[in-house]
């Protein structure tokens, strides 16, 4: 009866176990082409300054996070709080982008990892110098929408002199 129940366990665990199936390329490249459409809108919100726009594009649940040069926020509310007061002081960014991926992890899963370097215009007519950053957010679809889980954010060395020259006239 013992070597009989093993097996029988070892198949019960098994059989028990999701079905899982691999995206194929086309199925990928679909994702992928959705995500970059939804990526491309939200930088558009970022570029014309339009807080609230931007800030949608986040999920509202309890585990979204964003990490920067200066730490990490938790929670779109908590974003929304950290960064609105800077943001008001802005009326656009210029930005330009380099190399860019976006790579499916699942149907309702995937990361994208995005090079932008970007000239903030200040509603006193000031411009921040060039900053290039590297992205890297996870992007999950929650009811139909794309929308950020997590992201990253980190100022490339080339740009940190002149950030923090920058910020120390200001």
């Amino acid at each position: 009866m013992r070597r009989l129940m093993l097996p029988l366990l070892v198949f019960a665990a098994v059989a028990c176990q999701p079905a899982t199936t691999e995206l194929t390329e086309a199925q990928k490249a679909a994702i992928a082409a959705e995500v970059d459409a939804v990526a491309a809108d939200w930088w558009a919100a970022w570029a014309a300054a339009e807080f609230d726009r931007g800030m949608s594009f986040i999920d509202a649940g309890p585990d979204a996070a964003w990490t920067w040069d200066e730490g990490t926020v938790y929670t779109r509310a908590e974003m929304d709080r950290t960064w609105r007061p800077d943001f008001a002081q802005t009326e656009r960014q210029d930005l330009t982008f380099g190399d860019a991926r976006t790579i499916v992890l699942a149907p309702d899963i995937a990361y994208t990892i995005r090079a932008v370097t970007g000239v903030a215009t200040y509603t006193t007519g000031n411009t921040r110098p060039p900053l290039s950053t590297i992205e890297t957010v996870v992007w999950i679809k929650r009811d139909g929408e794309w929308k950020v889980l997590a992201g990253h954010e980190s100022v490339q060395k080339q740009s940190w002199q002149g950030l923090l020259s920058f910020e120390a006239s200001q």
